[in-house]
């Protein structure tokens, strides 16, 4: 028989996935197709890795045609999946039967970085999957026979250009983990074990869709940006976590809201608008932001509301928490003003009071030469952050 081997974390699996093993099937005329789900990638380290068990079980509910077998050899080994191992195993399993060992082409460009690669090779014939708009087969070929010594001419290896669906596991999470379904890249099958087992999903979940919902694309992105680089800050200067990522998360929720609504929700939590503000709308949204955590979520924490509401401005006398979500909203991963990257060393590697400063002296020194309005609770801020540093300096002296 000709057994195609199909190996990968499918965390989940997706109609792409069955839609290739059945192209792949069907050109090199395999009898049957193993699909085995690793147990850990020795690639990659995954994120969201849903359980060995959980991940056999919607492979099962993806790949249902008769040719297809769903192997747990990889899980019920655990440690590391290395193909070597695994193709030892089949061969004791599947004596004098042909092994075609089922890859993308990304993979097969790292292919002499496998472990005991050439071992392989002496047990399976190489099935690379390429696509002609992001690696050709003439690219593949190349390295094949310059660095593996395989010569397609030869049958040595296959290399087959296709078309797979442009969808990806990754995608899929990322979908799932702000409230998504996966539609339409999920069998039903796999879309309703998912939702038995509530996988992919965590206490986040609910905000996520919320502000999936709310924001446009490029300020929900920033938003989660914002939250994890929160998050990294608190581990860093001993804050909360978990209230470090929630306050990041939804510090913009009010920020593509119509300016009426902005107004209105601050009139309705009791915020009177300084001069300076009425006159600065881009300010507002982060004191409709507060009040709307109040307001329409039920949110009580006074750190998280105010590390909402001054996130933009800053302030003297401002939390933990408050210093961290006006920092991570200047580092978070998509920014790419200039001198983002001295903000980021200074945040991440001298103080937030540092990078406060910094960030400072680069508003107000962008904001006064078009005389543009700056709010007193900038300066403030920036006052109070000298004073230290005097003060510092004093000490120094002095020592």
């Amino acid at each position: 028989m000709r057994i195609g081997v199909f190996g990968g974390t499918f965390n989940p699996p997706h109609i792409g996935h069955r839609r290739l093993a059945e192209l792949v099937k069907q050109a090199v005329n395999l009898d049957r197709v193993l699909v085995i789900p690793t147990f850990i990638p020795p690639h990659k380290r995954e994120q969201s890795l849903a359980a060995g068990e959980d991940r056999l079980e919607m492979c099962r509910r993806n790949f249902t045609e008769d040719y297809f077998t769903v192997s747990d050899t990889e899980i019920r080994r655990e440690g590391k999946s290395y193909t070597f191992d695994t193709l030892c195993a089949l061969k004791k399993d599947y004596p004098g039967d042909e092994i075609y060992l089922i890859i993308g082409s990304d993979m097969l460009l790292s292919f002499h970085r496998w472990y005991e690669y050439r071992k392989i090779l002496s047990m399976a014939t190489l099935c690379v999957i390429s696509r002609e708009s992001t690696v050709p087969c003439s690219q593949l070929a190349d390295y094949a026979r310059d660095t593996l010594g395989l010569l397609a001419e030869r049958g040595e290896i296959i290399l087959l250009d296709t078309e797979p669906l442009e969808c990806s596991s990754t995608d899929i999470r990322f979908d799932l983990l702000c409230g998504g379904s996966g539609f339409p890249y999920l069998c039903q099958e796999v879309a309703d074990y998912i939702k038995e087992k509530s996988l992919y999903i965590d206490a986040y979940t609910p905000y996520r869709q919320l502000l999936r919902g709310r924001l446009k694309k490029k300020r929900f992105l920033h938003s989660l940006n914002v939250a994890d680089s929160a998050r990294e800050l608190a581990r860093l200067y001993g804050g909360d976590e978990e209230k470090a990522y929630f306050a990041g998360l939804l510090h913009d929720v009010m920020k593509n809201a119509e300016a009426a609504d902005q107004l209105q929700i601050m009139e309705k939590g009791g915020i009177i608008l300084s001069q300076t503000e009425k006159n600065n709308p881009k300010l507002w949204h982060a004191m409709a932001g507060a009040a709307y955590l109040r307001l329409e979520m039920g949110v009580e924490d006074e750190d998280i509301i105010n590390a909402v509401r001054y996130h933009t401005t800053g302030r003297k006398e401002m939390s933990l928490l408050e210093k961290i979500i006006y920092i991570a909203d200047f580092i978070s991963a998509e920014r790419d003003y200039p001198d983002v990257e001295v903000m980021r060393h200074l945040a991440l590697g001298e103080s937030l009071e540092a990078a406060s400063l910094y960030s400072l002296q680069y508003t107000i020194g962008s904001l006064a030469p078009k005389a543009q309005l700056i709010h007193t609770d900038s300066v403030e801020y920036y006052n109070e952050l000298i004073i230290e540093r005097m003060k510092g300096d004093q000490t120094d002296d002095r020592a």
